[in-house]
């Protein structure tokens, strides 16, 4: 099974209402040879309102944003899609993909009637090379140059990464030139550091995630958190069985003899002290899984030796009565994700039906007359009122009249929303950024800022006329 390397520059951070301007990905073989490239960019859609930021850093031009020539956001995701699946499966890899790529890709699915989890079904599998390099700095010192930041401290971004390592990285934050600096640092990480790589070539399937931990009496686990690693050695209390993907492991620095006679508030605060003696593992997130003698030395539970910590693993693998109160206790502790308002925050709410999924398909092969009476026939809220939405962005002429005010209506609200309280940029508020950025900036900087500026005010007057 090869590799699809992937990255995204965006209009800003928020995965569920920002999108993507620029795809770029590469397909290669087992061995990281390329065998195909693909790279696309969109047009800004009408409720997105870039963040001035985002858009100098990516270098994008406020005439590029509405470019005619550029393929819209769905035409770019149709594309995508496509030679996703063409290249499938494989192993589909980006740098910092987990936490924002991954978000964002799905959310573009979801926002354009596809099926969201690409990446993770139909055999594919995904990784993360960010978590790897982290991996490789607590497992591998020195088989990869990890730069510092202006603070002094390591920082693990792919600018600063992939120099260090003997990149030529000419092109930060631009989508393709990213992805060819990942494959580069892949290429190091799989010669320098391969106990690493098998690791996370291993863990990209869930299905080997919860093998492993299941029938692994002690392994580590680690992670970073804001930047500081933490690694421990664990034990399995088993699978949430809400949550098939989602696993609980034990900290056996803290022996389990010490939890039999909490009561229920001792160890609520027992739980929530440091070290914690539970931890939750995300099977499918690209986790950072080694073999217990390969701990490094902050898993201070290492000091006690394999006898001891067998021992404690011992304990909890014959008190289910211990094992189950613990669970029920860490669950109980755990906030309930209330729903969002907002159909963009909604994609986890839950999964498509069958029907739902069988109409989404003939979505896509119709013309667009024809998608009105598909998106009717939805049965799923979520998607009724993101189909609607995708006609209007794409083909607002096939709508009848009083859909297609509605739908001016909630756009214009959005980009004129001077509201605090909302997730999204709107206009006002980018608006008075630019006149902040411009008055801080001088030269191609601040022309840049202006054409952005300009751009603005012109959405802004017509956003008025609906008014």
């Amino acid at each position: 099974m090869g590799f699809v390397f992937y990255d995204t520059e965006t209009t800003g951070t928020e995965t569920s209402f920002d999108q993507i301007l620029q795809f770029a990905a590469i397909h290669t073989d087992s061995d990281l040879n390329e065998l195909d490239r693909f790279e696309v960019r969109s047009r800004l859609l009408p409720g997105v309102v870039p963040s001035p930021r985002a858009m100098r850093i990516t270098g994008i031009k406020a005439a590029q944003l509405v470019d005619p020539t550029i393929p819209s956001h769905y035409e770019m995701i149709r594309l995508l899609q496509e030679k996703f699946l063409q290249w499938s499966p494989a192993v589909f890899l980006g740098y910092n993909s987990i936490a924002f790529d991954e978000h964002l890709l799905r959310h573009s699915l979801y926002k354009t009637l596809h099926l969201p989890y690409l990446t993770n079904t139909n055999g594919n599998a995904r990784s993360d090379v960010m978590r790897m390099t982290q991996a490789v700095h607590l497992f591998s010192p020195g088989a990869l140059k990890i730069p510092k930041g202006p603070n002094g401290k390591v920082t693990f971004k792919l600018d600063s990464l992939a120099p260090a390592n003997g990149f030529e990285h000419q092109h930060a934050h631009d989508a393709l030139a990213d992805v060819e600096a990942t494959i580069f640092i892949c290429r190091r990480l799989s010669e320098r550091a391969p106990a690493v790589w098998s690791s996370f070539m291993r863990f990209s399937q869930k299905a080997a995630v919860i093998d492993y931990v299941s029938s692994e009496t002690i392994f580590c686990f680690s992670d970073f958190y804001y930047g500081k690693p933490f690694s421990c050695l664990v034990t399995s209390l088993g699978q949430n069985p809400n949550m098939p993907s989602e696993a609980y492991l034990y900290d056996v620095a803290v022996d389990p003899d010490s939890m039999m006679d909490l009561s229920e508030q001792q160890m609520i605060r027992r739980l929530n002290a440091s070290p914690k003696p539970i931890r939750r593992l995300r099977c499918n997130a690209s986790p950072m899984l080694m073999p217990a003698e390969d701990a490094p030395a902050i898993a201070t539970a290492k000091t006690l030796g394999m006898e001891e910590l067998e021992r404690r693993a011992g304990v909890l693998e014959e008190n289910q009565e211990l094992r189950d109160r613990l669970i029920s206790v860490f669950e109980s502790e755990k906030k309930e994700d209330s729903v969002s308002p907002h159909v963009e925050q909604q994609l986890y709410s839950g999964f498509f039906t069958e029907s739902d999924q069988q109409l989404l398909a003939e979505f896509h092969l119709v013309d667009w007359a024809k998608r009105v009476s598909i998106v009717d026939r939805l049965e799923d809220p979520r998607l009724k009122q993101l189909g609607f939405r995708l006609i209007y962005a794409e083909r607002p002429d096939v709508l009848d009249k009083e859909h297609r005010r509605e739908l001016e209506g909630f756009h214009v609200q959005r980009l004129l929303s001077k509201s605090d309280d909302v997730p999204w940029l709107s206009l006002p508020k980018a608006q008075q950024e630019l006149i902040d950025l411009i008055a801080g900036s001088t030269g191609d900087e601040r022309e840049f800022y202006k054409e952005h500026l300009a751009l603005v005010g012109e959405r802004i007057e017509r956003s008025k006329v609906f008014v």
